[in-house]
């Protein structure tokens, strides 16, 4: 019955997935013909492709605090690639991906028509120019969002921060927001650190897609910092992000962990 389930939500999320984007092509085309702004219709896509997402999966996003308005530069922790529903929900934004994202099967093609900032973290060069772009991105119609522990995690702790992103924070004296991400799944499914949150290799990016398809329920918690960081040391500055999330970090965990 579980694997019936997944394939229904998959099937149902191709066909939601490709007929929103088909609409959001034909609007960016005729942007760009006039060259007008796309964020704003691009941060209605997503927001609309998030909602249905989030309705697919059974998945209910609580926002606690306050997100910031555009333009902004936000830190969040990382569980999963669902991390982007809760945060799209709340923001008018994008993000700073890892360049290997840019290289998968038409998704490539797609997160890079939503504006996406690609970055090779191998290559110092490449943190270079992303430091220097983000001046571009943060403006009246988006915020930037970036997940400095570089990977994703279980949820049950915030791993080290990586500095090398917030050079550009660091150097113009930007204040950075804070966010962080929970996951919790229903009675009788996989906890969250398995079916939600995907990271490690135990598994590939469709074998997880199913387990988290089979899920009953999901319940999402994004809480936003009460208070911004700044410093003009970008290692020190990923050390005061790393403890201002940590004062608010809930871990990930299942319903009944919640109950008990």
């Amino acid at each position: 019955m579980s694997k019936i389930r997944g394939i229904i939500k998959l099937t149902l999320l191709l066909i939601f997935t490709l007929s929103t984007y088909a609409i959001y092509a034909v609007g960016l085309a005729i942007l760009r013909i006039f060259r007008r702004r796309y964020e704003p219709w691009r941060n209605l896509f997503m927001r609309t492709w998030s909602q249905g997402t989030a309705l697919i999966f059974n998945m209910d996003v609580k926002i606690q605090g306050s997100p910031p308005a555009a333009p902004f530069f936000l830190v969040s922790n990382h569980l999963s690639y669902l991390d982007i529903i809760p945060l799209y929900l709340s923001l008018r934004c994008t993000f700073v991906a890892k360049k290997a994202v840019r290289n998968w099967p038409v998704l490539g093609f797609m997160v890079h028509s939503v504006g996406v900032i690609f970055v090779d973290r191998k290559r110092k060069t490449d943190v270079k120019r992303v430091n220097k772009k983000l001046s571009e991105f943060m403006n009246e119609y988006q915020g930037v969002v970036f997940f400095p522990e570089a990977t994703s995690s279980g949820g049950e702790g915030i791993l080290p921060f990586h500095a090398s992103l917030l050079q550009f924070p660091a150097k113009q004296k930007v204040p950075v927001h804070t966010a962080s991400i929970s996951y919790r799944t229903g009675p009788g499914d996989q906890h969250a650190r398995d079916s939600v949150c995907f990271f490690g290799a135990r598994d590939g990016f469709l074998e997880h897609l199913m387990k988290l398809a089979q899920t009953t329920q999901i319940d999402c918690k994004i809480k936003f910092g009460e208070r911004t960081e700044q410093s003009s040391d970008r290692k020190e500055l990923a050390l005061k992000l790393r403890d201002n999330i940590q004062e608010y970090f809930e871990p990930t965990s299942k319903l009944e962990d919640q109950e008990a």
